[in-house]
């Protein structure tokens, strides 16, 4: 019985630390820089909801 906790709590921590090690590596990748050639607008948008002009 003692071997089934000691291979819980060896499992338990191999987990902890495997997401540990997740958790610090994720985020270093290649991350593009933003580029933004003009400015947002919204001309093309309508003033009103499409939902208001539906008839039923």
């Amino acid at each position: 019985m003692e071997i089934f906790g000691i291979a819980v709590i060896v499992l338990v921590i191999a987990v902890v630390s495997a997401t540990a090690a997740a958790l610090r590596g994720d985020g270093r990748g290649h991350t593009p820089p933003e580029v933004s050639e003009r400015p947002w607008s919204a001309l093309d948008l309508p003033s009103t909801a499409y939902s208001v002009h539906r008839i039923f």
